[in-house]
């Protein structure tokens, strides 16, 4: 589990850490300049192809905004973190062994997969070998292991926990007081009084508002079991049952056009505050991710501040506005990186 947990975490750090070579040859935009270095980093030329190809992935998910000198900064950034991070993987000559490696695929693959042969299959449709798949997945915890040592182990104590908790009592562990209640809401004005005077008259609330009662086309919404809600909450159309006593049944009031409802209070709950105790593992855990989260984008920024980056093309960085568009087109002579 600590291996699948691990190739987990690699995943997510892949989109901003794992080096890769894009191999992409295409022109600049206005065809004038073709496939140039925009910038260096540690001594690598980082292409225009490169970039674009990049950028287009990171604007897939923007809604169709406009492309901005920011975001060719922040893929700039994002290709110096990778580099430097493989640099300084290379220098750290840590290693996993044959007999590591064997042990992660297997974990993963029973995790995942129904049977061993599956997998092999799965390897076939995606036209990888399996010698292939083992060499990418042993760089990827030679990655993980030298994140790990470099990050070192996040600890939250005791002490962290019990601010959090008395700091965000109020917020996160408190539930006001208020009242279990019930609600049915119909399209008809007539239905809802139906329902209204069997309530009134004695009827269960399952009984009083069932599919037999009222015509389902006529249902805008009914609760099954009783639903808490704050005294707060008793408010705009709910105000009628602020006012109404426990246990008996509301008045019709109007929740908008052609939807009226009913309801009944049927239990007073008093304010609480949960425990420390109940909650202290889940605290650690939100802490814990938070601290993690720090580390690694501290780890990013030390990254980026050890990378030696040359920028080939200012104009290209600094414009406030850049006019981008996909490049499909080959060069007929790509340059070499």
């Amino acid at each position: 589990m600590r291996w699948i947990m691990i190739i987990i975490a690699v995943a997510f750090l892949a989109s901003t850490f794992l080096m890769y070579d894009s191999g992409s040859r295409r022109r600049s935009p206005d065809g004038s300049r073709g496939n140039y270095a925009v910038a260096e980093i540690n001594g690598k030329k980082m292409m225009l192809s490169t970039l674009y190809e990049r950028l287009q992935t990171r604007m897939e998910g923007s809604g169709g905004r406009e492309v901005t000198s920011m975001d060719f900064q922040l893929v700039l950034e994002d290709y110096a973190i990778e580099q430097q991070l493989a640099q300084e993987v290379r220098d750290s000559r840590i290693t996993v062994t044959d007999a590591e490696v064997d042990q992660a695929m297997k974990e993963y693959v029973d995790q995942v997969f129904p049977t061993r042969e599956s997998f092999y299959q799965f390897l076939d449709r995606t036209g990888r070998k399996l010698a292939d798949y083992k060499k990418d997945l042993a760089q990827q915890m030679v990655r993980q292991k030298f994140v790990d040592q470099t990050i070192g182990i996040v600890m939250v104590d005791e002490d962290e926990a019990v601010k959090f908790y008395d700091d965000m009592k109020s917020i996160f562990f408190r539930q006001p007081a208020g009242y279990m209640t019930n609600i049915a809401r119909y399209s008809s004005e007539n239905e809802a009084r139906k329902v209204r005077a069997l309530l009134s008259g004695g009827r269960p609330w399952e009984e009083a508002t069932s599919d037999d009662v009222v015509a389902s086309s006529d249902v805008v919404y009914v609760t099954k079991e009783p639903t808490f809600l704050s005294d707060a909450m008793f408010d705009g159309f709910l105000l009628p049952m602020r006012y109404t006593e426990l246990g008996a049944v509301s008045p019709i009031f109007e929740v908008a056009s052609n939807d009226y409802a009913v309801g009944i209070k049927s239990e007073r709950i008093g304010e609480t505050v949960t425990a420390y105790d109940e909650v202290s593992a889940d605290i650690r855990s939100v802490l814990q991710q938070q601290k993690e989260r720090e580390a690694v984008g501290n780890f990013r920024l030390g990254l980026l501040s050890r990378a030696n980056v040359v920028i080939l093309d200012p104009d290209l960085f600094q414009s406030r506005e850049a006019d981008f568009q996909p490049v499909t087109e080959e060069p007929d002579n790509p340059p070499k990186e």
